[in-house]
């Protein structure tokens, strides 16, 4: 999946976003696995839903929103993301990942688990706002 190179500067969270998906499938593969993968390939994937989120806000509104909390953000743009009800679920065990103090990036107990079908569901949510908004 790539971003065509004319939305780079217009649209940064887009360009950021498949960075970030990139860099999470990569340490999700069973080759590049460690001790403590699944912390960076989930915080990345998070990270990228979130501005995938705010790309298509900015593409369809024109408009710049602020806020990490996914769950929210996916509630709020609903009628411009077309969630549907297994993507809103995913969406929030992402957000449950990286509730409390810091989330995935600092020593934390989350509040859901780690499972693969997360991990799966969530590259899909990336892919579907991108093939709808910026292929």
């Amino acid at each position: 999946m790539n971003l065509p190179e004319e939305h780079y500067d217009k649209y940064p969270h887009a360009y950021r976003a498949l960075l970030f998906l990139k860099g999470a499938q990569e340490a999700f593969e069973p080759t590049n696995r460690y001790i403590g993968f699944w912390i960076i390939s989930f915080y990345l994937l998070s990270h990228s839903i979130e501005l995938s989120i705010k790309a298509v806000i900015k593409l369809r509104l024109d408009e710049d929103v602020g806020g990490h909390d996914i769950a929210d953000l996916a509630e709020r743009y609903n009628h411009v993301c077309n969630f549907s009800e297994d993507e809103l679920r995913t969406i929030g065990e992402f957000n449950d990942l990286n509730n409390g103090p810091g989330g995935l990036r600092y020593d934390n107990d989350a509040q859901v688990n780690f499972f693969p079908f997360t991990f799966r569901d969530g590259v899909k949510i990336v892919e579907r706002l991108f093939k709808e908004n910026f292929q």
